[in-house]
């Protein structure tokens, strides 16, 4: 782990004290309690306000005129180095990250930040190559660097929206940032791509890595169904409704973005409630006794007798018992007995004296 590189990281509590020392007891105590500096959680301004039966607007105006206050008589060397730190994160991110994840970006090297975040905060309030924008309807709430202007961030952030809102196909990071260096923004990195990614309200991401407009039911699931179709996506191979659900509850661990997640991903399903779904879903298709496919693998619903009469069609060709017990079991979890047992089902099949069989249609013997 990264060593901390100021005072700051051990007790940023204590270093806020000591820099609002400068301001009346009344300005140190509203200050505390809008910023959350005593118990790590802000207050709104209405609150403060409610306390000393003053406006909202007051408070601001104080608050206002402390930080300035502070930034002309406090000193602020000790917190330098912390400055220097975050204007060096938000670099290799494009000069750009989500409020929430720079936080856990420094999570990441100064274990010491959790649970002391408001005082964090504070301090970054007060550094004048740093700004915090906040949330609107386009964008979540993020910081910048004072020499990124807001307009130039949040039109790169529209460039790679407006592709996934076209396309509507979720992609891995991998691919983005090769689309991106072809036909979005040229020499964009992945941890930049990421920082926008956070940053607006269009773009999700799921459990498995990939990233997509919200719109998407592969991003945003309505339900359990939409998770399964997910899961066994990635898992790539026909699967029992309970081990599908187990499939569903464990990509709740997997390691991805809060920022990005949908809390739709986070519920636990019951195994039952898999089966049911599934059942009336056209993307599954039911192979065996409670095992199911993706019909985009190529299978189709239906009892084992209607997958013979498939097979049968598209050979147009008879064959033998053990080329239609082969090419069933491609289709279908059923055991040879079962499969031979549909096929002497003289209603639809035919055996002919070299011991291959046909397709009837309507009672008579294709030509083949």
């Amino acid at each position: 782990m990264k060593q901390a590189s100021s005072s700051f990281l051990s007790d940023p509590r204590k270093l806020s004290g000591a820099l609002i020392s400068v301001l009346s007891t009344r300005s140190q105590t509203i200050v505390k309690k809008r910023f959350g500096l005593d118990n790590n959680h802000p207050q709104t301004l209405q609150q403060v306000g409610d306390v000393y039966n003053i406006t909202r607007e007051r408070v601001r105006q104080i608050i206002e005129s402390s930080l300035l206050i502070i930034k002309k008589k406090a000193s602020l060397a000790e917190v330098n180095d912390f400055w220097k730190e975050i204007v060096t994160l938000l670099e290799k991110s494009g000069g750009i990250e989500e409020e929430k994840e720079l936080f856990i970006r420094l999570e990441k090297e100064h274990s010491l930040i959790k649970g002391k975040e408001a005082a964090v905060n504070f301090l970054l309030f007060l550094s004048s190559d740093i700004v915090l924008e906040k949330e609107d309807g386009n964008c979540n709430s993020f910081w910048h660097l004072t020499s990124k202007k807001k307009g130039e961030l949040v039109k790169r952030m529209k460039t790679i929206e407006k592709y996934f809102v076209q396309n509507k196909i979720p992609m891995s990071l991998k691919e983005i940032v090769q689309l991106a260096e072809k036909k979005l923004i040229p020499a964009l990195t992945s941890t930049e791509l990421i920082a926008y990614l956070k940053v607006s309200k269009k773009i999700g991401m799921n459990p498995f890595g990939e990233y997509g407009i919200l719109a998407s039911s592969e991003i945003e699931p309505a339900g359990t169904k939409d998770r399964a179709y997910v899961a066994m996506k990635h898992y790539q191979k026909p699967s029992h409704f309970s081990e599908i659900a187990d499939l569903i509850n464990q990509s709740k661990g997997l390691p991805v973005s809060p920022t990005l997640l949908s809390s739709a991903w986070l519920k636990t399903v019951k195994v039952q409630t898999v089966h049911n779904e599934l059942i009336k879903d056209e993307r599954f298709v039911l192979i065996g006794r409670g095992i199911y496919a993706l019909r985009d693998w190529g299978y189709k619903p239906g009892r084992v007798v209607d997958v013979i009469k498939d097979i049968l069609k598209k050979t147009n060709r008879p064959l033998t018992q053990e080329e239609i017990i082969k090419k069933v079991k491609e289709q279908r979890f059923a055991k040879d007995n079962t499969i031979v047992l549909n096929l002497h089902n003289k209603k639809y099949f035919k055996k002919l004296p070299d011991k291959c069989y046909t397709l009837i249609r309507s009672h008579k013997v294709l030509e083949i």
